[in-house]
């Protein structure tokens, strides 16, 4: 690329980059911040309700005004954790977009200035493989068990226990007061949550990876 350009224009691309760069890092900046809010807030209207209803656990004695409490706020504080698992989900993908972005711009300033390469931390490929194999200490985690560790991945679970407490509170209110059924209902209403949730986040990662092109593979296509 740098046989291409002229000295006039490879010092405009340099500022165009180094501009582009920060915006990017900004906007990576801004992606985290609204994720760690509407996580705090999500997790802090559970902490409340679950204290809320130990309160009326303990005035009802576990009666029909817990249960109508229980099976009215369950609900709703599912339907919370589903938004903030989608918006989640979408600022993450936003975040990776950015990413793959200065990942191609430090491929820019490597093609300018070779030398530089073993001073870049960061990849400069940008393909999908190489920009999310993550790293802990230098030891390689699989994408799979990651993906458990990201925010989506953790409200996933923490909706998905919505979920069961709701169903085996909604047998035992409504179908039989049997413990063992109720754990059971409980359980699979989990699974089945736990393993929908799972299914969007791959769909939702696998759509963004055919549709955003890769220029800089780290492995040169055959």
């Amino acid at each position: 690329m740098e046989d291409q350009l002229s000295d006039d224009q490879r010092e405009k691309m340099l500022q165009f980059m180094a501009t582009e760069h920060s915006v990017l890092q900004a906007g990576r900046s801004a992606t985290i911040f609204e994720t760690g809010g509407r996580t705090a807030v999500f997790l802090g209207t559970v902490s409340s309700t679950l204290i809320a209803l130990a309160f009326v656990g303990q005035i009802s004695g576990l009666g029909t005004a817990f249960f109508a409490f229980s099976l009215v706020l369950l609900p709703t504080l599912f339907f919370l954790g589903l938004v903030t698992f989608e918006r989640a989900m979408q600022l993450g993908v936003e975040d990776y977009i950015y990413a793959v972005g200065m990942s191609r711009i430090r491929h820019f300033y490597v093609e300018m200035v070779p030398q530089a390469e073993k001073y870049f931390v960061g990849s400069i490929h940008d393909d999908f493989a190489t920009t999310m194999s993550p790293t802990v200490f230098g030891m390689p985690v699989t994408l799979a068990w990651q993906s458990l560790l990201t925010v989506p991945g953790a409200i996933a679970m923490v909706n998905s226990v919505i979920v069961g407490s709701f169903a085996a509170l909604l047998v035992r209110a409504f179908i039989v007061e049997s413990l063992a059924l109720s754990v059971g209902v409980g359980i699979a209403a989990f699974v089945v949550s736990a393993l929908l949730q799972r299914r969007h986040q791959i769909a939702r990662w696998n759509q963004i990876e055919q549709r955003l092109p890769t220029l800089f593979p780290s492995e040169p296509t055959p």
